[in-house]
């Protein structure tokens, strides 16, 4: 077991920077995440539009092209999906079968490991036609 700071961090080293806490009610999520030191990469307006800006027709593709643009963005910038400590996620009429999609898209592009804090709304509609739209924080 690692050796553990006042606050729940394990101490020492830049690889230990990141502490993720999962939320006890729901499985999957994290509620709480507590970053020691170090920069922060800000991204958003991360959208799942194709190449030449136009809407997929299909929400899972529109998913994974967001997915796929945050991973690029984030590599931009130095990090990895791993460095983000905090994700919102806003899905235009969003369903059970878009929550379905999404949760399988994003574990698939993603991975399943470690989730960072949070949010996913639903909302009327995005700009440009876009079914998802996502913003992250990540520790560089």
């Amino acid at each position: 077991m690692p050796e553990r700071d006042g606050g729940g961090m394990p101490a020492g080293g830049d690889a230990a920077r990141i502490s993720r806490h999962p939320a006890p009610v729901y499985p999957g999520i994290s509620d709480s995440v507590r970053v020691r030191t170090g920069d922060l990469l800000y991204l958003s307006g991360v959208v799942g539009l194709e190449d030449d800006g136009s809407a997929p027709a299909s929400f899972e593709r529109a998913v994974e092209l967001a997915y796929a643009q945050l991973r690029r963005a984030l590599g931009a910038g130095g990090a990895a999906p791993e460095d983000i400590v905090r994700v919102g996620v806003y899905i235009a009429r969003l369903d059970d079968e878009r929550l379905r999609v999404w949760r399988s898209v994003r574990d698939r592009i993603m991975g399943g490991g470690d989730l960072p804090a949070s949010t996913l709304i639903g909302v009327y509609s995005l700009v440009g036609g876009a079914q998802i739209e996502i913003d992250a924080v990540a520790a560089v």
